[in-house]
């Protein structure tokens, strides 16, 4: 097995092992000994990943925040890699679940950011949000973002358990916002 293999199982086994163990503990009172005996690695496996357990829980929300990004980062928003990036989190739900349970401000956070990149990769967005709102811009993403948390809060804490197309055709059906690659034609 390759040195770069190694340490991706060895990063996909603590996270793993950290979404199970937050749904039972919060991380202040999670030890290194506890991750890395429910990882079933050792401790110097982890500290050649990790600083400390702060280090690896920002490292861990900064690789899925980067991770969903890249799902937008080759073209511009369109159903495809918005349904993908619902697949994401369906598929990574342990972990964004867990966030979620631990702290609802980093998880209204990390939604918040995931709303505005999709924002940021559509051309048109503030136009098509003033003009489907009918509020000025700085209020209209806050509408539009916090429709699509709603949903997706609920979808998590319901476990997961729809498809990711039942989720895309609720949020589509609320604002379609894959079709503002295009200016406003009246």
């Amino acid at each position: 097995m390759t040195r770069k293999k190694r340490k991706t199982n060895s990063k996909n086994a603590i996270r793993s092992a950290l979404s199970r163990l937050l749904l039972e503990q919060s991380l202040e009172s999670l030890t290194i000994s506890q991750l890395t005996k429910e990882a079933g690695i050792n401790r110097g496996t982890f500290y050649l990943h990790y600083v400390n357990k702060q280090d690896m829980f920002n490292q861990l929300k900064s690789e899925l925040l980067v991770e969903l990004g890249e799902l937008f980062a080759t073209s511009t928003v369109n159903r495809a890699n918005f349904l993908a990036s619902l697949q994401y989190i369906q598929d990574n739900y342990d972990f964004i679940y867990a966030l979620m349970q631990m702290d609802y401000q980093e998880f209204h956070f990390l939604m918040k950011n995931f709303t505005l990149q999709l924002l940021d990769d559509t051309p048109y967005a503030k136009d098509h949000l003033v003009n489907k709102f009918q509020v000025p811009y700085k209020y209209a993403v806050e509408i539009f973002a916090a429709t699509i948390e709603a949903v997706i809060t609920k979808w998590l804490s319901t476990g997961a358990k729809e498809e990711p197309i039942e989720i895309a055709t609720v949020i589509l059906s609320v604002t379609d916002f894959t079709t503002w690659n295009q200016p406003i034609t009246e």
